[in-house]
């Protein structure tokens, strides 16, 4: 007999919908368009009675995709952005409904999420626990988490910075942010530039060349500040030499193979991580999201009966918005697993597997 559904969503990057003054475009990734989807969505939600709980896998929101020379969002602000009304009314409705459980796993993007924050404006949410103590959702042999904490520029970085533990991703996101507000233009991520200087310098050299080659395109100097929370600053010449030996830092601590696979993940590939968790034999099923890059995979060369999917995103127009669903059948003893796309107001599956509970 099936049981009830569990629902997956990542990388929302609900912003501040700050309007930008002057010149400059905005440059949040969730826009009004997607914002609304996101909002239809969540009501699809609430009137489903066969969905026992909703698990926002990181990224829901985001206080790093903001130009240097502002002062970052608060979550307060976020959250009490006309922008996001319409997901807000709906995540408090799914956090009070009695007969679901709305749980709320921050990402790097929302990594200094509080308990406190959440509960304030949520009354009934689950807080998943600290992004920058590596949190993670469990049920039967399945693992969920954002993914992040394999990604090198992207993991809580303790040793670099740990105050905050916020990583260089979170120097690189300001420095694109400011790009994009003075062009309108976000075509380049980082993780293009990642692909390109690793071929070119390979990996030791690669998070400050990457932090190197963002800053010169958006013709910021080493002398500039970049803004933080408070009062707060620091120059980008003392971000480029703080993170200079992260490679190094990461092949200590983890092994070169290790740090090897967290800069491939930077680019994507996730997957190997989920390898290496389903090896341990307490897990079958990962999902993560971080990427951006729906994905649904079954087995591989070194691990049968596992199952590694990855949520997508909601903040991009030109993709499909995508989710991962999950549902047991205690009878049969399967664990059934679908990456299914949110379009034209309908559910629709794209691929669908299962492996053994």
């Amino acid at each position: 007999m099936l049981g009830k559904k569990r629902v997956y969503i990542s990388d929302v990057h609900m912003g501040a919908g700050r309007k930008p003054a002057g010149n400059h475009f905005s440059y949040d990734w969730l826009e009004l368009d997607e914002a609304r989807v996101f909002a239809e969505f969540l009501h699809h939600l609430i009137d489903d009675p066969g969905l026992g709980e909703i698990v926002l896998l990181g990224d829901t929101m985001d206080n790093w995709v903001c130009p240097i020379y502002e002062e970052p969002p608060t979550f307060h602000e976020i959250i009490n952005s006309p922008l996001n009304a319409e997901i807000v009314k709906n995540l408090k409705s799914l956090a009070a409904n009695a007969g679901k459980r709305l749980i709320y796993m921050p990402g790097n993007h929302d990594m200094l999420i509080t308990k406190d924050i959440l509960e304030k404006y949520f009354p009934g949410i689950v807080f998943g626990g600290s992004a920058a103590y590596k949190s993670v959702y469990r049920t039967s042999r399945l693992r969920a988490e954002h993914g992040s904490s394999y990604a090198m520029f992207n993991a809580p970085d303790a040793i670099n910075n740990p105050g905050n533990r916020l990583p260089l991703g979170y120097f690189i996101s300001r420095v694109a942010a400011t790009k994009h507000a003075q062009t309108g233009s976000a075509e380049r991520h980082f993780w293009t530039y990642a692909d390109d200087l690793l071929e070119l310098l390979g990996p030791e050299k690669l998070p400050s060349s990457v932090f190197e080659a963002v800053t010169e395109e958006a013709e910021i100097g080493a002398d500039q500040e970049i803004r933080l929370s408070g009062s707060a600053s620091i120059k980008v010449g003392e971000v480029k030499a703080r993170y200079s030996d992260l490679y190094e830092q990461w092949k200590t601590h983890y092994g070169k193979g290790f740090a090897f696979k967290a800069v491939m993940a930077e680019i994507g590939y996730l997957d190997d991580f989920a390898d290496m968790l389903c090896k341990k034999g307490d897990t079958n099923i990962v999902i993560f999201g971080h990427s951006h890059e729906s994905d649904l995979d079954k087995d591989t060369w070194f691990v049968e009966d596992r199952v590694y999917a990855n949520c997508g995103s909601w903040c991009d127009a030109k993709e499909d918005c995508t989710f991962v669903e999950t549902q047991k059948d205690d009878e049969e003893r399967i664990h059934h697993v679908r990456l299914n796309r949110w379009k034209n107001g309908a559910v629709e599956i794209i691929d669908e597997t299962s492996v053994n509970l």
